[in-house]
């Protein structure tokens, strides 16, 4: 995409620079189509800038998600190991 927007600037530029324009006219236009393509190139950046915060967030939350299932299950496992020992010893071990 950044190759494209480039190609484009550059190009416009040499075609504007080669037309039969008077000086101030050709400046004026290139100053024109700078401004295009900073404004472009600012919206493509604030696009993908968003599009990452997006893709952050739901990993984050995903990964929160998993950790809480983790933690869940490690205590399930904590606690039937627990029960196990107790029922195997007679109660005689104490619970952590």
């Amino acid at each position: 995409m950044a190759g494209l927007l480039f190609g484009a600037a550059v190009g416009a530029a040499l075609g504007i620079i080669f037309a039969p324009r008077a000086g101030v006219e050709t400046r004026k236009q290139l100053a024109e189509t700078g401004k295009d393509l900073r404004d472009r190139a600012n919206k493509t950046y604030e696009q993908a800038r968003d599009g990452a915060n997006v893709a952050f967030s739901k990993a984050r939350d995903a990964y929160d998600r998993g950790r809480e299932a983790f933690d869940r299950t490690r205590k399930d496992v904590e606690n039937t190991i627990g029960e196990t020992a107790d029922v195997l010893s007679g109660g005689a071990y104490p619970r952590a």
